[in-house]
């Protein structure tokens, strides 16, 4: 137990760290190097940065959203010369993961709902609800129960059982309520650009011209970035089979 706390950063160490949160964020290799140099004792409790109270983080997981948010080749003209940049940067932090810890084809160590009190996720323990309402509600209305057993765990980001309901036949595409915009597929695919379009691409560009030196809000910038990656991925998984079966 004494050890496991050891491995906690104090308040003063985390605060040192956010340094570190930043370069990884940014996909800075050259930091990220310099901070592990300067600060090896910090840098070896990367996996327990802390976000906020008692909740840890592997920052590492940092470049693997950055990987599944700029990877993804539906960018307009505008912003292209900064998606091709992070791209290339985004490659640059994966192998150098890869090198520190010897292997290949590392990946993302985390569920994204085991975070879903930072970003637009539902609680993954409520199996009852969709929308605002109970799924019994929509039920009685004559949807099937499988569609609606998609739209709860989509919403809570299970992506495993996510999977299983769409090769069972659910829909993503249904809209459950008059206004055309209730589809699960709709919900996803609206917060993605939310957030790519309102808030991580607009940090990265005010990056561009600021660098580091402005105040960040470590928190929000994590549940953003955290946010948009699960969004985009599970944006891609219920398009997949929409394709698929059309």
């Amino acid at each position: 137990m004494t050890r496991q706390l050891n491995d906690i950063p104090t308040k003063s160490e985390n605060k040192k760290m956010e340094e570190l949160f930043l370069a990884i964020y940014f996909n800075d290799v050259k930091k990220v190097v310099d901070f592990k140099n300067q600060f090896s004792e910090l840098y070896a409790k990367k996996d327990k940065f802390l976000i906020d109270g008692n909740t840890t983080f592997d920052l590492t997981n940092l470049t693997f959203f950055n990987q599944t948010i700029w990877f993804d080749g539906d960018w307009i003209d505008d912003i292209k010369p900064l998606v091709e940049k992070h791209i290339g940067r985004t490659v640059q932090m994966l192998d150098f993961w890869c090198a520190e810890f010897g292997q290949q084809n590392i990946q993302r160590q985390i569920e994204y709902n085991q975070y879903y009190e930072y970003f637009y996720c539902d609680d993954p323990n409520d199996f009852e609800e969709i929308i605002i309402d109970p799924i019994s509600f929509y039920l009685e209305k004559g949807f099937r129960e499988v569609d609606l057993r998609l739209y709860n765990r989509a919403q809570c980001f299970d992506f495993t059982e996510v999977k299983k309901l769409l090769e069972q036949g659910a829909k993503p595409h249904i809209h459950f309520e008059n206004d055309g915009d209730s589809s699960i597929l709709s919900r996803i695919s609206d917060e993605v650009s939310f957030l790519a379009t309102c808030e991580v691409v607009p940090e990265f560009k005010v990056f561009e011209t600021k660098g580091y030196n402005q105040n960040f809000d470590i928190r929000r910038m994590f549940g953003d970035i955290l946010g948009l990656a699960a969004h985009e991925e599970m944006y891609h998984l219920l398009a997949e089979y929409e394709e698929e079966n059309e």
